[in-house]
């Protein structure tokens, strides 16, 4: 696998979310980044991911609920003397909420190959030389997130082997702070591996290349094509945005930029072979 293949994928899905307004491609888009993420992973690599995409597009949604009081569709009042959160909730803030839910949900699992299914060297290696820098400060990045739940299971577990029982909001300072120190502690073992290697002393090496192969190919072509035909159903009308407000109402969808979204499905015929 060829990070600039993945690359290009990603870059296809997160053009397509944040240039239409409509839940429905949204979720089109959502429905494709899980499937080859799926493919390529495997749903035990991906349940805490899901599981944060869930959190994550739930919080989205509330927030607009609470502090967009705009629409006619009102569905119950708070006082307005309660600051922040006082006035008319409504069915079209709700919507606008799910819908800004839906645009950073694939932006996270199309972004999820990197961490889940590359290694760090070969995503700093698809980057041009001049950008090596930047390349390792996000491959280290990238590791981060599973490092630190990896931290976390192993010390919750070995405070529970030591008869901790969570007890309160509390409690978890005594899982929360070894983990903290533990990634402190990650980070400058890292800070000093790097520069034992002499990171930034010269221009970067590389163990091998990484050409692109035919299922590369593949998958580049399928990206480029999702994106080529969404814009040309979006100039042609076919691809209409959605507008919450003032009323509420379905989303438009068209054949064409439905059919630009499947190009996105393209992974799940070339990664299946990896689980």
């Amino acid at each position: 696998m060829n990070a600039r293949a993945v690359a290009a994928w990603a870059a296809a899905c997160l053009f397509i979310v944040l240039f239409t307004t409509n839940p429905a491609y949204k979720a089109m888009v959502l429905a494709a980044a899980i499937a080859a993420l799926a493919a390529g992973a495997g749903f035990h690599r991906m349940r805490g991911l899901l599981t944060g995409v869930v959190l994550i597009g739930a919080f989205a949604t509330l927030l607009n609920f609470v502090s967009a009081h705009l629409g006619t569709t009102v569905l119950f009042n708070l006082p307005v003397a309660i600051p922040g959160i006082g006035g008319p909730y409504t069915l079209e803030a709700l919507a606008a909420g799910l819908s800004g839910g839906l645009t950073v949900a694939p932006a996270i699992v199309a972004a999820a190959p990197f961490s889940l299914m590359l290694a760090s060297h070969e995503v700093m290696d698809a980057l041009p030389a001049a950008l090596s820098r930047t390349g390792a400060a996000i491959a280290a990045s990238l590791n981060l997130v599973p490092s630190v739940a990896a931290s976390f299971v192993q010390v919750s577990e070995a405070q529970r082997l030591r008869g901790w029982r969570p007890r309160g909001p509390r409690s978890w300072a005594e899982v929360v702070v070894p983990v903290v120190l533990t990634s402190v502690e990650g980070s400058i073992q890292l800070a000093e591996s790097m520069e034992a290697r002499g990171f930034g002393s010269g221009p970067r090496t590389s163990l091998k290349s990484s050409p692109l192969r035919r299922s590369d190919w593949l998958l580049v072509g399928a990206s480029a094509a999702a994106v080529i035909a969404f814009l040309a159903a979006h100039a042609g009308g076919w691809a209409t945005d959605w507008y919450p407000y003032p009323t509420l109402a379905f989303p438009a969808v068209g054949i064409v930029p439905l059919a630009a979204c499947l190009f996105l499905f393209a992974p799940v015929l070339v990664w299946r072979s990896r689980v």
